[in-house]
């Protein structure tokens, strides 16, 4: 359903993501909202971090030219197909590294994105920390606004706690 403004929004509980026009064509704009939507749905840690985002963060597939941009407001997220502004935080990497990305276990302490004791998890971790040391993935803005990355990795992590 389209309203007048052109936002599609998405079904979520308690969450506003929709996509801005053209954004529905994206394979990565799709799967990045459908992944938040997926969390949102059923972790409520995740709508604590949702609802104190208000940034911008644009995600670029080089390999397959693909560029996402995600704006946070307090509970609404409106992604947009290509880069939109000048985004706070860039993550920028292959697709299957961006993928990757979303499988970087959470500990069940904090939410933090660290190795857990079990070895089943550690495996993505080591992957993802190896990318970003050799420059597969690089996060832009992370020294400037960590909390900023932290939050969209929590929303993005497939791997929550239990």
């Amino acid at each position: 359903m389209q309203s007048g403004s052109g936002f599609v929004p998405l079904a979520i509980v308690e969450a506003d993501i929709g996509f801005a026009p053209g954004a529905e064509d994206n394979a990565l704009a799709v799967w990045i909202g459908q992944l938040v939507s997926d969390n949102l749905a059923a972790h409520r840690e995740c709508r604590r971090d949702f609802g104190a985002l208000r940034a911008a963060v644009a995600m670029v597939a080089p390999d397959r030219r693909l560029t996402a941009t995600l704006r946070f407001d307090h509970g609404h997220l409106t992604i947009h197909d290509g880069m939109v502004g000048i985004p706070d935080v860039t993550l920028c990497g292959d697709y299957e590294v961006l993928v990757a990305v979303a499988n970087i276990p959470l500990s069940p302490i904090g939410r933090l994105p660290l190795p857990s004791l079990s070895r089943a998890r550690t495996p993505a971790w080591r992957t993802t920390a190896l990318e970003l040391v050799s420059g597969e993935l690089k996060v832009y803005g992370l020294l400037s606004h960590p909390l900023v990355v932290l939050r969209v990795l929590r929303l993005l992590s497939t791997g929550q706690p239990d």
